[in-house]
């Protein structure tokens, strides 16, 4: 026998859409840039944004623009919404890198700066060596630094 669910229940699952396109179209008729915008809007992510600036150049017919909407953040490492930071390998790769699959690193925070330190090394060759080690070595550099904003 199946449950009936009642309507205060469907009510509390469904989640309220942010998009207002009043204040949404006059943020970008001020100039505001996407992180500007997204933060006067509350949203978390900027795939959010853009689909509500889709949304509203689908009702209103007319293009808008919007600066930084479709930067690459990819080139720099950042923490999203989930508190996580993400560091792919191209990222660390420079002329002379050795990383390989299955590499793990110790991580250590210092103020301003996240230094990864090889401690595991299929190979073995380079175990135990920090990264700053290797990037001296090869004259790259892999340092992030984190900025407060």
């Amino acid at each position: 026998m199946a449950k009936d669910v009642s309507k205060d229940q469907k009510k509390s699952k469904m989640f309220e859409s942010k998009y207002d396109a009043n204040i949404l179209r006059n943020l970008i008729k001020e100039g505001k840039n996407a992180d500007e915008v997204q933060d006067a809007l509350g949203l978390a992510s900027r795939q959010s944004l853009k689909q509500h600036i889709l949304r509203l150049i689908n009702e209103d017919g007319k293009f808008y623009e919007v600066a930084g909407l479709y930067r690459d953040a990819k080139k720099n490492p950042m923490i999203n919404f989930k508190g996580d930071i993400r560091i792919t390998k191209r990222q660390l790769s420079f002329e002379g890198s050795t990383y390989k699959h299955n590499d793990q690193f110790e991580i250590s925070a210092d103020n301003e700066k996240i230094v990864l330190t090889r401690i595991v090394s299929k190979s073995g060759d380079v175990e135990g060596q920090s990264v700053d080690e290797l990037a001296a070595k090869t004259d790259g550099k892999i340092d992030v630094k984190g900025s407060t904003k």
